[in-house]
């Protein structure tokens, strides 16, 4: 028989590098594929571990966040009584210059043979009582009186002849803002 010759031995080289190829590419394989398994299974391990972290972290600052707005949920409601009470100290405060005003030109317009011997304030009426040595004295203030700031109207009360001379004498005046607040 006659001795076989391979006239082509590139063929069996290029044969035994794919051979080699493949088996270094599938000894690859077979080390990365455990070795990203194991890391993948670290990898979740440790997202765990981080998420147990912060859920407790925001356990423990919880308490501490609710305290807080706690705080400010009250400071919030100090804060709000406060300017309520400012605003009642200044509508009082208002309300006082208002009397001033108008209790200054009540003074001013007193005539000089009458006196005052009270001032009453009551459900919106302002009660003025006093004395005038002359009838003339009283009708001047009532004059004044209907020319004040915020009377609505005048009604005169009872006027008395004194003993020692002179002319007792009372008004109510009903104010314009309680005058108002009954027409409304």
């Amino acid at each position: 028989m006659s001795a076989l010759i391979n006239l082509l031995p590139w063929r069996q080289t290029l044969r035994k590098q794919r051979v080699r190829r493949w088996s270094l590419m599938f000894a690859v394989v077979l080390i990365l594929v455990p070795l990203l398994a194991l890391a993948g299974r670290q990898l979740s391990a440790w997202i765990v571990i981080q998420q147990q972290i912060q859920s407790e972290y925001l356990a423990m600052t919880l308490p501490a966040l609710q305290t807080v707005y706690q705080q400010r949920l009250v400071l919030a409601e100090q804060h709000r009584k406060l300017i309520q009470l400012q605003q009642v100290r200044d509508a009082q405060q208002q309300a006082v210059q208002v009397w001033e005003r108008r209790l200054i030109r009540l003074a001013d317009g007193l005539p000089a043979g009458a006196w005052l011997s009270s001032l009453a304030l009551q459900k919106g009426r302002l009660e003025v009582k006093g004395h005038a040595t002359d009838l003339d004295d009283m009708h001047r203030l009532e004059k004044g009186l209907a020319q004040l700031e915020g009377v609505a109207a005048i009604k005169a009360g009872a006027v008395q002849h004194e003993a020692q001379g002179g002319f007792g004498f009372g008004f109510t005046l009903t104010l314009s803002e309680v005058a108002n607040a009954k027409a409304n």
